[in-house]
């Protein structure tokens, strides 16, 4: 065997014990949270760390009746639907128009989108305080939708313009020579072809707004009408003596996230790997 042969698999033995690492510290938190939601506290102050001795499911009950997890997870949905919506339909649009037309302030347009998505979301916030409260829309889950779409749209248009930019301009072409449309060159052609990147944006801007804290915690002030962080950052100090129930409602607001990412992830690493994100 060549010493290229042994340090070629020097290499591959070596990249595969940091991805074992990096999964393992990865699924590590994941599993402790899953262990404590399956725990008593009782058994939770003598055995933290290991896995537990009764297997109690009911904690996933109580904690969507007495925690009221599930009232946080419905608003989540609420906002995060419409905004799955407005995004993915906006940005789609936008991003066709800057990658394949030609208009006036093309490129002017579209850096005050690149702009938008170099704020940081808190230089922000009080601004679109002021804005829903003048609207009308402040503590409101439909001003939460806006508000959201707003912060998503910029990265969403900018992975839609890349993905449509790497298609063959020739095919749009082909439908205008066959009598079609630019609406069927959109729909019926680009769209279709760039499902890869609706995919990555899909999944994106659900975890944004799933996960966003910052956003509601600002535009909503209401206990009903809490999202899932705020929720769970309220259940943490008003269950401080229960933790095993805000480790079951922490385990439920997550099985979205993982469901959709689940259901996407081959068409979302194909956007990536195709150069949606540039």
């Amino acid at each position: 065997m060549s010493g290229t042969s042994i340090k070629k698999g020097a290499g591959r033995v070596g990249l595969q014990v940091i991805l074992v690492l990096v999964a393992f510290v990865s699924l590590a938190p994941v599993a402790v949270i899953v262990s404590i939601a399956l725990k008593s506290n009782t058994e939770l102050a003598t055995n933290p760390l290991g896995l537990p001795n009764d297997w109690l499911f009911s904690n996933f009950v109580d904690s969507w009746n007495e925690a009221g997890i599930g009232r946080y997870i419905l608003n989540s949905i609420v906002v995060a639907v419409p905004t799955l919506v407005i995004v993915v339909a906006a940005s789609s649009l936008a991003g066709y128009a800057f990658a394949l037309m030609r208009f006036r302030g093309r490129e002017v347009i579209f850096l005050v989108f690149l702009i938008g998505l170099m704020l940081p979301a808190v230089s922000i916030v009080t601004a679109l305080s002021f804005i829903e409260q003048s609207l009308g829309l402040y503590n409101t889950l439909p001003g939460l939708v806006l508000a959201e779409s707003a912060i998503c749209l910029p990265l969403a248009v900018f992975i839609m313009r890349a993905a449509f930019k790497d298609l063959p301009g020739e095919l749009r072409e082909a439908v205008f020579i066959d009598g079609g449309s630019e609406t069927t060159a959109f729909l019926r052609v680009m769209v279709p072809l760039a499902r890869p990147a609706v995919s990555a944006t899909v999944v994106l801007t659900f975890l944004t707004v799933w996960n966003d804290y910052l956003i509601p915690l600002v535009l909503i002030n209401t206990e009903q009408l809490r999202t899932v962080p705020l929720g769970l950052a309220f259940l943490k100090t008003a269950f401080t003596s229960n933790t095993v129930l805000v480790a079951a409602s922490t385990v439920l607001a997550a099985i979205p996230s993982i469901i959709i990412y689940v259901l996407l992830q081959r068409q979302f690493i194909q956007g990536i790997a195709q150069g949606s994100i540039k």
